[in-house]
C-alpha cells in the first residue's frame, strides 16, 4: 500500500515579507489551494491536474491565475478546479473574469479550454487524482468554505479549511477508524476569540472545544493559517492548552497518510 505525502507550500494566513499563503500539495497531481501556487517550480505546476479549493478568499486563490498563465502551453490536459458552487462562481465573477485575469475557461487550445471548473458534490465520497478520495464538507466561514476528509489506502486525514465552531465534519470524522491526522487552522490568539468568532475563525481554545466534538486525543494535530503578526500569542496559547500534540505547520514541511 502506497502512502501520500502531503507538501506544504504555504500555511500562513495572511501576507507580510516571509510568508507564504495557503497551499498544499497531495501527491503530485492535487494541489490543495492556491494562495502559493506560483512557489512551485512550473515542472511541478504542470503535474499538477486539479486544484481543490477550499473557499474564494484571496489567501487562497491568489495564485491560480499565474499557475494557469504559466503552464497552459505544457498541459496536455485542461487544469481541473474544484470548489463549492458559491466558491466557483465568486471566482468566475470577481477573479478569473477577463478584468482581474484571464477567464481561462474561454481559452481555446489544441487540447480544449485552458481551465474547467467542477462543482463539488457535498457529502459524498469523490474521486481525486492520484488514488485520493475525499469528502467535502461545508464549514462555518464565508466564500462558500469546505472542509475536507482525504482518503488514502492506508489512512485518512481531516483538513478543516478556514472556519470557526462548527459541527458536522467531526461528527463525519467519528465514522473514521483509520484518522492519522487532524490539519486545523488557528487564526488568532485567545485574546482576540471576539474578533475570530465575528470573523469565522478559531483560537487555540475555540480549536480545543471543537476537538472535544472528535474526542481522539490519540491523533495528532498540525495548525496553520496563523495571522503572521498573531504567531507569538498563538504559540504561547497552544503551549499552554495542548502542551505537545500540536505542530505547527510551516512551509517545506512533509506529512504522509
Amino acid at each position: 500500500m502506497i502512502k501520500v505525502f502531503i507538501d506544504v507550500i504555504g500555511v500562513d494566513g495572511s501576507k507580510q515579507c516571509g510568508c507564504n499563503l495557503c497551499s498544499m500539495l497531495l501527491g503530485e497531481s492535487v494541489l490543495l489551494d492556491a494562495g502559493s501556487a506560483s512557489m512551485l517550480s512550473r515542472q511541478q505546476q504542470r503535474n499538477v491536474e486539479m486544484v481543490l479549493l477550499t473557499h474564494a478568499h484571496l489567501d487562497h486563490v491568489l495564485e491560480l491565475g499565474f499557475m494557469i498563465d504559466a503552464t497552459v502551453a505544457l498541459r496536455d490536459e485542461p487544469l481541473r478546479v474544484m470548489g463549492s458552487k458559491a466558491c466557483l462562481e465568486i471566482v468566475r465573477k470577481h477573479y478569473m473574469n477577463d478584468l482581474i485575469w484571464p477567464d481561462f475557461s474561454r481559452i481555446k487550445t489544441s487540447i480544449g479550454p485552458a481551465l474547467v471548473y467542477e462543482t463539488i458534490e457535498d457529502r459524498k465520497w469523490f474521486k481525486l487524482p492520484g488514488g485520493i478520495k475525499a469528502w467535502a464538507e461545508p464549514v462555518c466561514h464565508g466564500a462558500g468554505a469546505r472542509g475536507f476528509l482525504f482518503r488514502s489506502e492506508t489512512g485518512s486525514i481531516l483538513h478543516t479549511g478556514d472556519t470557526g465552531p462548527t459541527s458536522s465534519i467531526w461528527e463525519k470524522a467519528k465514522e473514521l477508524d483509520d484518522l492519522r491526522m487532524i490539519i486545523a487552522e488557528i487564526s488568532f490568539p485567545d485574546e482576540k476569540t471576539d474578533i475570530a468568532i465575528a470573523s469565522n475563525h478559531l483560537t487555540p481554545s475555540l480549536l480545543e472545544r471543537e476537538l472535544d466534538k472528535l474526542n481522539r486525543p490519540d491523533v495528532p494535530v498540525f495548525a496553520f493559517h496563523l495571522k503572521p503578526w498573531e504567531r507569538h500569542g498563538i504559540e504561547k496559547d497552544v503551549a499552554r492548552r495542548f502542551r505537545d500534540r500540536i505542530v505547527m505547520l510551516r512551509s517545506g514541511d512533509r506529512l504522509a497518510f
